[in-house]
């Protein structure tokens, strides 16, 4: 077996150009030696095969000896010598000059077309190149792209759960306030009721009153006490969502467009919170139980969100005065959480 024999003019443009010694040759062997633009063609075409960096071997000719000419072939060719020699030497010397000129045209046309060969296929090479780049240019765009999407989303999520902790620490604050004013009225009740039974007990043994004016009762007045608020975390909205999707594990499609109905109603009160068709719910809504209703943990993350069920109306309505957009924002983020994190749910015991 032996490399075969190529072009060494088009394997040395196909260098030129860029392309490696062995697949130069292997496209010139495949593409029939015929023309710059067929190899580079094969190339393109054959760029992603496995063996294009192998060399090709074909069958090495072996000469063959052969014995005398045979004496019709010998005849042949002495008369086809004939007429040519009995032309006059001017005729040989005219049909000499007309051989040269028309050999010498061919040769020139034969240049100007493998120049103008040469030249597409420079064009076809550099516009592939070209597309390659752009392509390649559109494909990191896009990273880039994602990479910002992806950090802007994480800053989204990083300032509402940061939000929903200040509102966390508030609202601990406040019940501890209303804690400690609770825990000082009681003891002021205890004192006067203490007081109150010692001035019976001296009335009744017929003895003096020690200070009549510590005995007059004091008159404590009812202050109106702000209810202390539920506490709601972060933890308690994924436990609600991972009980949902651990008691129906098996319907993935129904606890996806559970949380897509939930996503759904947290946000049309977010960006319509003066709207009470969108903060109230009715319980019997055949849509609403075969989406959310029926599906346990559905009601109750809803009721974590500030919704309130009225069982004498049948609706989940949730005041006006309970529409606590960060904590709505925070039960947002935990859903979307969940839909994007296919094991959510799924690991925890």
């Amino acid at each position: 077996m032996a490399v075969p024999q190529v072009d060494k003019k088009m394997l040395g443009e196909l260098e030129a150009m860029g392309f490696p010694t062995t697949r130069s040759i292997r496209a010139l062997h495949f593409s029939g030696n015929s023309n710059l633009e067929s190899a580079v063609n094969w190339l393109l075409e054959h760029e992603s095969d496995p063996d294009i960096d192998r060399l090709p071997l074909i069958p090495q000719e072996i000469p063959i000896e052969c014995g005398d000419t045979s004496n019709e072939v010998r005849n042949d060719i002495q008369g086809m010598r004939d007429p040519v020699q009995e032309q006059k030497p001017e005729e040989r010397t005219e049909t000499g000059r007309h051989n040269e000129t028309s050999q010498l045209e061919r040769e020139l046309n034969a240049d100007e077309q493998e120049e103008e060969d040469r030249k597409r296929i420079l064009a076809l090479y550099k516009q592939k190149r070209d597309e390659e780049g752009r392509a390649r240019g559109q494909k990191r765009n896009q990273l880039q792209d994602d990479q910002r999407e992806r950090i802007r989303a994480s800053k989204d999520l990083m300032e509402a759960k940061r939000t929903l902790e200040e509102n966390q620490r508030k609202r601990m604050m406040e019940s501890r306030i209303a804690d400690q004013e609770e825990v000082k009225r009681a003891r002021e009740r205890i004192r006067q009721r203490i007081a109150d039974d010692r001035a019976e007990r001296r009335r009744r043994l017929g003895l003096p009153q020690e200070n009549p004016a510590a005995a007059s009762v004091a008159i404590i007045t009812p202050t109106k006490v702000k209810p202390v608020e539920r506490i709601v975390t972060s933890e308690q909205l994924r436990d609600c969502l991972r009980t949902l999707k651990k008691n129906h594990k098996d319907d993935s499609a129904r606890v996806t467009r559970a949380y897509q109905t939930l996503l759904k109603i947290i946000a049309n009160i977010v960006k319509n919170p003066a709207e009470e068709k969108f903060r109230r719910i009715r319980l019997s809504n055949p849509i609403f139980m075969d989406r959310v209703g029926n599906l346990q943990g559905g009601v109750e993350f809803l009721e974590l969100c500030g919704f309130q069920r009225l069982s004498a109306s049948g609706y989940l309505v949730m005041p006006r005065d309970r529409a606590d957009m960060a904590l709505l924002n925070a039960a947002g983020v935990e859903i979307a959480s969940a839909m994007e994190n296919p094991y959510f749910g799924l690991l925890s015991k």
